[in-house]
């Protein structure tokens, strides 16, 4: 399967939400479209295999687009059903749509 990764591109020191991102996997739909860019794709068979090769290779299972680190705390990974999980300090968390009056944004969490 196909994954794409994509990596806050804005400062994290000028930023206060690219901290928060990075330090607990809290991101807001908003914040995730102005401030992450593409900059992988991996071939593996689950999320534990893209974190895995993302930061230990083998290098042959990752296209780069751009500059990028090892995956991390923060990161976003997207599956070939454009399903999107964030990275968190333990496993990943679905990123979910906003509610019908716009006011939440849910999230399912992923062992």
């Amino acid at each position: 399967m196909r994954f794409t990764v994509y990596q806050i591109s804005k400062d994290v020191k000028n930023d206060h939400r690219a901290f928060e991102a990075m330090i607990d996997g809290t991101i807001d739909p908003v914040f995730f479209l102005s401030a992450y860019e593409e900059v992988a794709a991996i071939e593996a068979k689950d999320l534990n295999e893209v974190f895995k090769i993302g930061n230990i290779g083998p290098e042959s299972k990752i296209e780069r687009f751009g500059r990028m680190h090892s995956i991390s705390v923060g990161d976003v990974i997207r599956n070939d059903k454009y399903e999107c999980y964030i990275v968190k300090p333990i496993g990943f968390e679905r990123l979910g749509m906003a509610s019908t009056n716009g006011r939440q944004w849910f999230a399912e969490e992923v062992a």
